[in-house]
């Protein structure tokens, strides 16, 4: 059986094309903040990576609105 490896963090400002990744080669990370972020809304998905690089089906999308 496989384990689990870490995360793929996928997120955008179009709900519909998340074009960024941030790739957590870590299974015991809980948290991760992403840096640079520019104003307007973010949408965030996570999915699940095991050492043989099956990933879990995408996480509910959420979001964050970011105002100066």
């Amino acid at each position: 059986m496989a384990e689990l490896a870490g995360y793929v963090i996928s997120y955008g400002q179009n709900p519909e094309n998340l074009d960024q990744k941030i790739y957590v080669n870590d299974a015991y990370v809980m948290e991760y903040t992403v840096d640079g972020l520019s104003e307007g809304t973010w949408y965030f998905s996570v999915q699940a990576e095991d050492d043989n690089g099956l990933m879990s089906p995408p996480s509910d999308l959420v979001s964050k609105t970011f105002q100066s």
